[in-house]
This record gives C-alpha cells, sequence and structure tokens, in this order.
C-alpha cells in the first residue's frame, strides 16, 4: 500500500532537501530517505544512525561485503527494491569474490531468516574462522535488513528506472548513509 504521506507528508526543510535532489540528480530521494523524513525523530534519524554505524563504521567485513549481506537478506525476505540497489552498492564498493568467511555467515543468515538456527550452525561459522564480534556485525546487518525490508514491502517502494536504482547506489558509497541533519528533526 503507497502511502501518500510519504510523498506529501513532509516537514520544510524535508521539503526543499526534496526539490534540490531532483533539480541536481534528475530523480526523486529514494522511498527510504522519504519515510525516514516522514517521522525522524521516531524512526529516520535512529534508524539511519544505526545504519551508518552497522554499515560504514569499523568491521571486520569490508564495506562490499556488508552491501552484499543486505542484498542476501534482502532476498531472504522477497524485497526487490533493497535487493537492486544493494546488489548495485555492493559492485560499486568492489565486491567480487565471497571468501569462506562470508559465505558461512550467508549460510547462517539464510537459516535464521527461514526458521532459527541451532549452536552448532553457529559453530560451523566459528569453525570457518568468523570471529564471534563480526558474527554479531553481520546479525546486525540482517537486522536493519529484516526491518527495512518489511517496510519497503509494506509500503510499496519502487524504482523509477534502472538509473535511478545507479544513482542511488552511489549516493549511498558517497555518503556513507548519512542525511543532513537538517531533514532529520
Amino acid at each position: 500500500m503507497r502511502l501518500g504521506v510519504l510523498e506529501h507528508g513532509h516537514g520544510r526543510a524535508a521539503r526543499w532537501f526534496q526539490k534540490i535532489v531532483v533539480t541536481l540528480m534528475g530523480h526523486e530521494v529514494d522511498d527510504v530517505v522519504k519515510t525516514a523524513m516522514h517521522r525522524p525523530g521516531f524512526f529516520g534519524r535512529h534508524f539511519f544512525a544505526y545504519g551508518q554505524e552497522v554499515l560504514r563504521g569499523p568491521s571486520f567485513w569490508t564495506v562490499a561485503e556488508r552491501e552484499h549481506l543486505a542484498a542476501v537478506s534482502s532476498e531472504l525476505n522477497e524485497c526487490p527494491f533493497c535487493v537492486r540497489v544493494h546488489t548495485e552498492t555492493a559492485r560499486l564498493a568492489g565486491h567480487h569474490d565471497v571468501r569462506p568467511e562470508l559465505a558461512a555467515v550467508i549460510t547462517f543468515i539464510t537459516l535464521l531468516n527461514r526458521g532459527g538456527v541451532t549452536a552448532a550452525d553457529a559453530a560451523a561459522v566459528r569453525a570457518a574462522g568468523v570471529p564471534v564480534e563480526a558474527l554479531v556485525e553481520a546479525l546486525h546487518v540482517n537486522t536493519i535488513f529484516n526491518i527495512v525490508n518489511r517496510l519497503g514491502n509494506a509500503f510499496g517502494w519502487s524504482w523509477d528506472s534502472d538509473e535511478h536504482v545507479h544513482a542511488a547506489a552511489r549516493v549511498i558509497q558517497r555518503t556513507r548513509y548519512r542525511l543532513p541533519g537538517l531533514v532529520l528533526r
């Protein structure tokens, strides 16, 4: 269900920001940003801070690997909106091969999203050389996308074109998941 408030329910600073983006980029801001700007004190400010820390902060995983995990989680949650942009963002970040540690975590996340994991599943990830902290970091990526994928699917988020997807991925790479503070007030 597409909510009209995501198109028209923003404060003055957010409306100006959207106009500037359209003028400079030739595309509207994406639906994640529109959602974040609608009620920034309730969702947007906190969600973007969490996302920035998890997806761009210090980590065992490279940026490309975290973006790949985002795409995998989104695929598991059947969210084509997020699969498209995070697959492209992973590509821009230099994602090529899946190292054994990442493959082990992908298996773990797949099991988790499909019904649950056991201590033996966690032991298999550890045996693949994944430190406990790295598994926790991967679970944070999965948590973010378990949230945002459900929002995307519920609200009918979509892309105007392939170019819009590529532009959004470039913006994610450039801004590192930061939005101007003014639009998240």
